[in-house]
Order: structure tokens, then sequence, then C-alpha cells
């Protein structure tokens, strides 16, 4: 007897629950499978939920109720949140009806300093500060072509950067630009402004010579070099030997190719030994090749021009080729180039951007100086290349 009061009291807990949750509203989010249907076929007519989203389509035309959605329910009414800068109040007003109210919330971004010192990886470091990976990523495409992530980062190397960080409703929903940022790698204090002048924006250290190359160092993200530049190869398809003045890189068909630096395209076609082919022409007498493409990027004709980092083209083995690779060769006033070891050329802020640069830049590197304190602010050299003492 005693047992069944137990269980008795039991469920009348669990109902009074049950009931205070539904006066102060359910909420939950949205699974694989449900619908505005399965949210509102105790609430309107079948008729009246298809107009609903309609209507809702007429004032937020990029809604469509996705997976995590968060649903809030009262008796009342219906709280639809697809995001943390959106609400989307629908009021049940009776007789199979309602109204719609959405609100935009405000994003505000502050600048946030942040640091971090590297035991094993730049993105174990980031996050061991609090930070979500996405801000390591952010980080090395800063310094992609100062520091060798993979080979060259060292235990006790650090960072500290000024980053704008999102807020809506009180929630961080993410990172804006990082607005400076210095970097210690092996002794080495690398320092890192950015700066938008309209025509010039991107990276530039406190001298106004450029972080970003103008080259990439590769014109494929992830590959591996199955054959190197060399004045004597065993041609794998014709059995002979002959000079090889590009490099291989080994990659799936179909992997992108990006345009490793601006320019314009000069010739592109079809060779029994290249395969497809695209050709561009750069500033200062530089040309780059790329060679045995599966298909080209359809927007680049001859005379196209080119950004740094374009999609070119794809992966492929047409004209002499054993497996899926891309050929890219460099010319430098018609003379062949090792891509390998070639040394890509500096490019720096144009003179009439330098008083506009200092002033834009002063504030961003004043709040990097004092995150250091007096006892460890460091300076650089005009090079931006070493860590000279602490003052």
């Amino acid at each position: 007897m005693q047992q069944v009061r137990k269980i008795a009291l039991a469920v009348v807990i669990l109902l009074i629950s049950f009931a205070s949750a539904f006066a102060n509203g359910n909420v939950y989010k949205v699974q694989n499978g449900e619908s505005l249907f399965s949210i509102f076929s105790d609430k309107l007519s079948d008729a009246k939920i298809i107009s609903l989203e309609k209507d809702i389509k007429k004032v937020l035309p990029e809604f469509t109720l996705k997976i995590g959605t968060v649903v809030k329910i009262s008796p009342v009414s219906v709280m639809l949140s697809p995001n943390n800068l959106t609400d989307i109040s629908i009021s049940l007003v009776g007789n199979d009806a309602y109204n719609i109210k959405v609100t935009k919330h405000a994003v505000n971004t502050i600048a946030s300093v942040v640091t971090g010192t590297v035991n094993s990886s730049l993105v174990e470091a980031v996050t061991s500060s609090g930070e979500n990976p996405e801000l390591a990523f952010m980080l090395a495409d800063i310094y992609e072509w100062e520091i060798d992530f993979f080979h060259a980062l060292r235990k006790g190397d650090s960072f500290t950067m000024l980053v704008e960080k999102k807020f809506a409703k009180d929630k961080f929903i993410g990172y804006g630009k990082i607005l400076a940022a210095d970097f210690i790698n092996q002794g080495r204090l690398i320092r890192a402004l950015y700066y938008d002048g309209g025509r010039t924006k991107g990276y530039f250290g406190p001298d106004g010579k450029s972080l970003k190359k103008g080259f990439l160092k590769a014109p494929l993200k992830y590959s591996r070099i199955s054959s190197s530049y060399t004045g004597k190869r065993l041609h794998p398809v014709l059995n002979v030997y002959r000079p090889h003045y590009g490099v291989d890189f080994a990659a799936p068909t179909g992997t992108p190719i990006h345009a490793t630096a601006a320019g314009t395209v000069v010739d592109r076609g079809y060779r029994i030994g290249n395969g497809n082919y695209i050709k561009l022409r750069h500033m200062n007498g530089y040309e780059t090749m790329y060679m045995h493409l599966s298909k080209f990027n359809g927007k680049y004709k001859r005379g196209s021009s080119v950004a740094q980092g374009d999609v070119i083209g794809y992966v492929g083995m047409t004209g002499y080729a054993t497996g899926p690779h891309l050929d890219y060769r460099i010319k430098h006033n018609g003379t062949f180039l090792n891509p390998v070891t070639f040394t890509s050329p500096n490019l720096r802020l144009p003179k009439s951007d330098r008083t506009a640069f200092l002033k834009s830049v002063k504030p961003y590197a004043a709040l990097i100086d004092s995150a250091y304190g007096r006892s460890s602010r460091f300076a650089m050299t005009k090079g931006n290349q070493s860590l000279a003492s602490p003052l």
C-alpha cells in the first residue's frame, strides 16, 4: 500500500511539473523530421499553417525551419528563434488566427585582446585560451607566408591579438576581423596590423610591408609533391629523359586549382602533352602555367583578369599523365624557376597610403602594446624580424 502511495505521489508531482512547464513556456530545439505542422497541429488548421509559412516568408524571405531552431511554446504564442539575431513571434488570437512579429536583434562588436602560448599546436593554444578553433585558422591565414605552422612552430611560441567579437542577445555569435596581432615564433616577433584603405587592404607590418606575398606557396590547398623540378627526369609516359621545369602536385581529380597571383589569362586550351592548360601573366615579368586539368572554370577566358586565390580550374589527368595531378610552372622574364625554392616578392603599401595607414593602425598597435604591461613590453626592429629585450 505504501508503495502505491509513493507511485501516486510521484505521478502527481510529475503532472504538476508538466503543468508548470506548460504555463511558463516549453523550450526545445527542432529535431530531424519536424515541421511547422508538427509544431502548430494542435493550434491551427492545416490550411492556416500553410498560410502561416507564406506569411513568415513575406517578412523574412530567408526563413526555413531548420534542425536546431529554438522553439518556445506557451498557451497563447509560439516563438521561433532560428539564430541569435532573429526571433519570430506568432501570437494565437483565437478563431484559427494569428499575428506575426519579427524581431531582429542588434549585433554588438567589441575588440578583445586574446593571448596564448603554444604547447603542442596552434589550435590547442587558441582553445586553451578559451576561444574557438576558428580563431586559430584566422590567425594562421594572416601569417601563412611568415610561419610554417606544420614544421616551424615550437613549444613556447606565443601570440597576442586584438580581435573583434560579435554578440547578440548577450551571446557570442562569432568573430569579426583580427585587427592586430603579435606572433613570437622561435624568438622572432612578427607584428600584423589590419588596414583597409579602400583600394588597398590587408595585413601589414609596422614598416608598411604586406604579410601577404605576391604569390601563394602552392596552387592547391591539399596535395603532395609527386615529381620535383629538375633538369633531367625520366618521363613516366614517353620513357625518355628530359627536363621537368615544373612541380607535380598529386591530388584527386576535381581538386580546385587556385591562381597563385593576380594576373591575366593569356592562353587557355588543350595540347597533347599538356592536356588542358591555362597560362597567366603577372606583373614584373612573371608567368604561371597550370597543366593536365580535368576542366576549366568557365568564368575565365583569354583576357580575363584573375585575382590571387581564384579557382581557375580543377585537377585532372588530361594529356601525358599517369594519374591525377597538377603540373605547375613559374617563369620570370622567360626563364623557368623552381616553384618550391621560389621566393615570392614582397608586396608593399603604396606611398600614397602611408599616412592614412599609420593613423588607422595606431590605436590597434597601442592596445596590443598595453596587453604586455610595462615590465614585459617588446620592441620590434624596422624589418619586423627580431625580438628585442624587454623594456
